[in-house]
């Protein structure tokens, strides 16, 4: 049996009309109700929502602390797992994963100011200086790290005056003769097992790099640039790779150092205006590295392209 209040609550309420309904569905001052709620329906609801929302608030709050407190800041929680064996040199590096490019680090390329599938240096026959000024700044950005004071303490700090004329503004953009830099991404604990003098070198490595590898007693993980493709071969001009067509081991492994700085190559395009003197013509640069446990699957690819604006100043 119910009571009598449970009856007069189940009394239908008078119809006012579609306005009056509303207004008292606002404030129903018989029942002294707001939103067809009292105050004390109210202070229910809204204690069940702190309780439930402050239950959520402490679950998230100790999961942060559970992670913070057991995941460190200076290494990934989750890292691929590759073999390390210095004997794997002598015949061949194999990871443990088949998905061999994500074992090594890529090639960063610097500078990079454009958005295009490959990286791009706009060259102009007129020489005019505000198309290098992009490129000038992007390339400070980069070097102003190395010249900070800072990390010259570091015990593998990189002089960039080895990298001679490419370390200096304007870095060849004014005379068509650029500088682009090459360095490796960092990724962490991983180390290169390089190619050396006595070691027996891939048949597709080009002639000069092996000549190179075998005339250095110092080990390096070793670059080569060609054209992409005969053409670009043909007219590409000479490179000049400065301090050398390599980066130097001993600055591997990454191990999260916040001081850490890349090794850097820089690459010196000589005679891009001779190559290159009919306008609007495009070349693609293909880099690769060179060690046991880098895939050759995935090159950096950059192009230059001479840019000519006589056509759009005789629109």
């Amino acid at each position: 049996m119910h009571d009598e209040a449970y009856y007069q609550r189940r009394i239908p309420r008078r119809n006012l009309g579609n306005w009056n309904n509303f207004l008292r569905f606002i404030w129903d001052n018989d029942t002294r109700a707001f939103l067809n709620r009292t105050f004390k329906e109210w202070g229910q609801l809204g204690l069940f929502y702190l309780c439930f929302y402050g239950a959520l608030f402490s679950i998230f709050i100790l999961q942060l602390w559970i992670s913070f407190k057991n995941i460190g800041f200076d290494r990934p929680y989750i890292q691929h797992s590759y073999e390390k064996s210095i004997e794997s040199r002598i015949i061949y590096y194999q990871p443990l994963n088949r998905d061999l490019h994500t074992q090594n680090p890529g090639l960063g390329f610097i500078p990079n100011i454009h958005i295009s599938v490959a990286p791009i240096i706009w060259i102009n026959k007129n020489n005019k200086k505000s198309q290098a000024q992009g490129y000038i700044r992007a390339i400070d950005n980069f070097l102003n790290s190395y010249r900070n004071k800072i990390y010259k303490n570091s015990s593998l700090y990189f002089d960039i005056k080895l990298l001679g004329k490419c370390s200096v503004s304007p870095y060849g953009y004014f005379e068509h003769k650029p500088c682009v830099y090459l360095k490796l991404n960092k990724r962490f604990e991983w180390s290169p097992v390089y190619y050396n003098k006595t070691s027996e070198l891939p048949e597709y490595m080009p002639t000069t790099l092996k000549t190179l590898v075998r005339s250095t007693s110092q080990p390096y993980i070793w670059i080569s640039c060609t054209g992409a493709t005969n053409f670009d071969n043909q007219h590409m001009g000479i490179i000049d790779y400065l301090p050398l067509a390599g980066l130097p081991v001993n600055y591997f492994p990454f191990t999260g150092h916040p001081n850490y700085l890349s090794p850097v190559v820089a690459l010196i395009f000589n005679n891009l205006t001779e190559f290159l003197i009919t306008a609007n013509r495009l070349i693609t640069i293909k880099c690769n590295m060179w060690a046991y446990n880098i895939d050759q699957s995935s090159p950096l690819y950059f192009q230059i392209f001479n840019e000519d604006d006589d056509d759009d100043d005789n629109k």
